[in-house]
């Protein structure tokens, strides 16, 4: 396992520095990380493990942290930048072994900012219902519509519905997105105004039963982003949902909204 120490010992960092890591670490350590999968481990004061993540590209992964923003992130990842003084890092023969080996780890060390796979929490299903130009989604715990989906589906949910959402209206920029998709964690009920809400629905339950190259496909043709933080956004948001690894059987053939969900008894979020 390979490590770096923070320059900076234990002296506080704050929030107001725009780049807290690249400060307490140097530019030279992150043009240094290897472009190769694996597990990587932040630790912070007395020896703390603080999060545990992996990636298909270290180096991109961990340099994504030093672009933690007060108007682009939550508190708490803030929170885990400014507390970050140590970096490690296991490297994996590829992106597959890194998924794997970051469950197993997660379940052994329960670090106090992952959420996500850090116990084996109850599944979840999805429902879907086309109207007039809108797909409603609605993520539930009883068994209704596209599922079981593991635990950590609700973690990356978010990101899914914004890509398909970006792969259907290339056009449409993040900012006019509907209010709730553009929140860190999205509500579990869901409307997506678009011209083709069948496709997009298609997308997602190829996407949640395992079956990624399509919406990957759409993706990876649409051209880059004209602003930096735009292209770094999307880059993050890519590398997440290429960590889903489904843990169902998916039906033997996609259902249609109609017969995936009926509308629930609570209000849709626009």
């Amino acid at each position: 396992m390979k490590q770096a120490q923070g320059h900076r010992g234990n002296q506080r960092i704050l929030f107001r520095l725009e780049d807290p890591l690249t400060m307490r670490f140097g530019p030279a350590f992150f043009s240094g990380l290897p472009e190769s999968p694996g597990v990587y481990f932040f630790t912070g004061e007395a020896e703390r493990l603080l999060y545990i993540g992996q990636s298909a590209n270290l180096r991109a992964r961990v340099g994504s942290y030093r672009h933690v923003t007060l108007d682009r992130h939550p508190r708490r990842t803030r929170r885990l930048v400014a507390g970050i003084r140590r970096i490690e890092w296991e490297l994996c023969d590829s992106p597959a072994h890194a998924i794997e080996r970051e469950r197993e780890l997660l379940l052994e060390r329960r670090p106090p900012f992952n959420r996500a796979g850090v116990w084996i929490g109850p599944p979840w299903w999805l429902a879907g219902e086309t109207h007039r130009g809108m797909l409603r989604l609605q993520l539930l715990r009883e068994p209704q519509g596209i599922g079981p989906l593991p635990a950590s589906f609700r973690h990356l949910f978010g990101s899914l519905v914004r890509n398909v959402h970006r792969a259907v209206t290339p056009d449409l920029p993040l900012h006019a997105y509907p209010h709730g998709l553009t929140r860190s964690t999205v509500p579990l009920s869901l409307t997506l105004p678009t011209s083709e809400p069948e496709r997009a629905w298609q997308l997602i339950v190829g996407f949640a039963g395992g079956d990624v190259d399509p919406l990957f496909t759409l993706l990876d043709e649409l051209p880059l982003s004209s602003s930096p933080a735009m292209s770094e956004f999307w880059k993050e948001e890519l590398e997440r949902l290429e960590t889903y690894n489904p843990r169902f059987m998916p039906p033997s053939a996609p259902m249609s909204p109609a017969a995936a969900g009926s509308r629930p008894s609570e209000p849709w979020l626009f």
